[in-house]
């Protein structure tokens, strides 16, 4: 029962997360409501609705419980930027261009800077450029002069663009141009029914294929690392490029695992096997010993709090296989779970 009698305590990184369609067509901010000391919706973007989540029965857990929950709150952070870059190849790139410009807005054309933090928040929102119920690449309403004269003031005022091979922020800018501007452009991150002369994998632009990985390549192949492996063509040759402490996102994983350690001495018995045994998966990306992180979660059907950690869901890959990362952290609510534990005591 405990995974059903849980309340949500933070998201951190959601791959398989949905937005939740209003009416509205503009970003606002819903002013608060006079008949409740809570707000739950807090802004709509276009289609998306940003909604406050309250971890009610917090404040009531021990501190051991609370000590663990941050720790897990801190893997799932750390892995953040896994979900992004699988996405798309350069999403984590534009996703910084857009932070450094909404975060010195100072000399910036005003209906400029409102389309870009318009369009930086439906990105934050997906985790990266497209939009996570269609498939489809969304794209700003403005022109690239006035992008990179935004990003030009922005650098004015103290913004600093890391860019690539010592390209020129102008030369950035114009590689990445029809990511930001172009709506047929590499439009679709996951194609189910592929146009004309394409097929699932050359017509969808996620990140877990690259060099030009198609349907015809994969035949004869075997994989070992389907759920957590890049695929990726070398020299003709499909190799795969495991997620792993020292493999493909090492640098993102190895703390993802610091921070998981620091939680298991504050963990139930049950849940720090769980914990070692994932831990050990993000060690070898071995199928067997993801089995055995699997059947030690299962296992655990006390703890006060649970996570998910990994790569799991295989929604953004068109053929189902490749799991995109994702993390939650949940605590039991006391006094719900005792409510709804007497509605089920009781139940005929």
């Amino acid at each position: 029962m405990k995974r059903f009698l849980t309340a949500l305590l933070a998201l951190a990184v959601v791959a398989c997360g949905r937005t939740t369609s209003t009416p509205a067509t503009e970003s606002r901010t819903d002013p608060a409501s006079p008949s409740t000391d809570r707000k739950y919706l807090l802004e709509r973007v276009e289609d998306a609705a940003v909604v406050q989540l309250y971890a009610d029965g917090f404040e009531k857990l021990p501190l051991r419980d609370k000590t663990l929950i941050w720790h897990l709150y801190q893997a799932a952070i750390a892995g953040r930027d896994i979900f992004i870059d699988q996405k798309h190849r350069s999403a984590l790139e534009m996703r910084g261009i857009l932070d450094q410009i909404v975060a010195h807005p100072q000399g910036i054309d005003p209906a400029t800077f409102a389309e870009i933090q318009r369009y930086t928040k439906l990105f934050w929102i997906n985790n990266g450029p497209y939009n996570n119920l269609t498939a489809r690449k969304f794209v700003l309403k403005t022109t690239p002069d006035a992008l990179a004269a935004a990003a030009k003031s922005a650098q004015a005022g103290g913004a600093t663009f890391p860019t690539q091979n010592g390209e020129t922020l102008d030369a950035t800018l114009k590689r990445l141009q029809p990511m930001f501007f172009d709506p047929e452009f590499e439009a679709s991150v996951t194609t189910k029914a592929p146009p004309p002369g394409k097929d699932i994998l050359t017509a969808s632009y996620n990140n877990l294929y690259a060099g030009g990985v198609s349907m015809t390549d994969l035949k004869g192949f075997t994989e070992k690392y389907g759920l957590n492996a890049r695929l990726v063509k070398q020299n003709g040759k499909l190799v795969e490029e495991v997620y792993k402490i020292d493999g493909r996102y090492a640098r993102q994983i190895t703390e993802v695992v610091r921070h998981l350690n620091d939680a298991i001495p504050h963990a139930t018995e049950p849940m720090q096997n769980a914990l070692r045994a994932l831990i050990q998966w993000y060690r070898t990306g071995e199928e067997s010993d993801r089995e055995k992180y699997d059947i030690a979660w299962v296992a655990d059907k006390a703890s006060p709090v649970d996570t998910i950690n990994g790569f799991i869901e295989v929604y953004l890959d068109p053929r189902g296989i490749k799991g995109s990362w994702e993390a939650l952290v949940f605590s039991i609510n006391p006094e719900k779970t005792e409510i709804i534990n007497k509605i089920g005591d009781n139940a005929q």
